[in-house]
């Protein structure tokens, strides 16, 4: 039966990232002046009022892949194990996860 199957992975130990860190722009081509740079900024910091508040420092740890067959995910699969910590269950109210890999293979259409 063909099919898509995503693969989604709960990865271990990764650091936290700076969403708002200062973006490295490469000067190439023409400046822009002052003053373009400051009606830049200020457009920048009025948009940011509109930003939600879920905090500045984000940790990315779920890694997600389509597939065509099983065995390509479990191809996937070892690579990523070989890369990465895969995170153990540490919830004692879902015992049917408690101490296993977290990662799941679901059919999608």
């Amino acid at each position: 039966m063909k099919g898509n199957y995503r693969l989604t992975v709960h990865v271990a130990d990764q650091p936290k990232v700076d969403t708002k860190a200062p973006k490295r722009i490469p000067k190439k081509g023409a400046q822009k002046s002052a003053i373009d740079r400051a009606h830049e900024e200020r457009n920048r910091k009025s948009q940011s009022n509109n930003e939600s508040n879920k905090g500045r420092f984000k940790v990315y740890n779920t890694l997600s892949s389509y597939h065509m067959t099983m065995e390509d995910c479990m191809k996937k699969l070892n690579d990523i194990k070989s890369k990465y910590t895969i995170q153990l269950g540490n919830d004692h109210n879902k015992v049917d996860k408690y101490g296993k890999e977290l990662y799941n293979i679901s059919f999608v259409n």
